[in-house]
């Protein structure tokens, strides 16, 4: 039988080539390069990512107590604070314009500064939910204040919700469901989450102008 460790691997992997697959969906033809359409597609791909550094993590380095470990949850890491800048900045570029697109965007920059810091120098984790969490929370807000303006708001708002509570097991070292161990649950519960997170992409400007263009 399948360790936890494993099953978190096999879980990750399956999650990765999901996500994978939606992201390219999201990269449609006709979409301009940088608008809000195409940025969500390469969030997902770099959520994606994660995911497949997990897997190589979790199946090959961290099984063995390889001394890589360290590097690959580092790479891991800061993969995950690029696709939440990514998220904000999709955020940005589809409901904000002018100074407000600009303002938010330099804020998350700098704000993703603290983050990095943390995970170069130490093996807090928390910094990086926090950070991927502010994210979720600025895309939910934005697409709750246009929930009528964008056909794929709703579905949105559910994946953003989800994907927030299953989050939360983490931080409270839940010991997860189905005999798969806390990370092995979380993956699974993210299968049908982001499929709502794409959907909801879907409805994102595939222009580079603002609101309404």
């Amino acid at each position: 039988m399948l360790d936890e460790l494993a099953l978190s691997a096999l879980t990750d992997a399956i999650l990765a080539c999901e996500l994978f697959f939606l992201a390219g969906l999201s990269l449609r033809a006709g979409g301009q390069l940088l608008s809000p359409a195409w940025l969500w597609g390469m969030t997902l791909a770099l959520i994606g990512l994660a995911s497949l550094l997990g897997t190589i993590d979790h199946g090959f380095f961290e099984a063995i107590g390889h001394p890589g470990h360290r590097d690959m949850v580092v790479a891991t890491r800061l993969v995950i604070v690029a696709g939440s800048l990514g998220m904000i900045v999709t955020s940005a570029m589809q409901y904000l314009s002018g100074a407000w697109r600009l303002g938010g965007m330099v804020l998350a920059v700098g704000a993703a500064l603290y983050p990095v810091s943390m995970i170069l120098t130490s093996d807090d984790f928390l910094s990086v939910i926090l950070y991927y969490s502010a994210g979720l929370l600025l895309l939910l807000v934005l697409s709750v204040l246009n929930l009528r303006g964008n056909r794929g708001t709703g579905p949105m708002i559910l994946g953003i919700v989800l994907t927030l509570g299953v989050s939360g097991m983490i931080p409270a070292q839940s010991g997860g469901f189905w005999g798969l161990g806390l990370y092995g649950s979380y993956h699974v519960l993210l299968m049908p989450t982001v499929i709502l997170l794409y959907l909801g992409g879907r409805g994102f400007r595939q222009t580079r102008g603002g609101p309404g263009k």
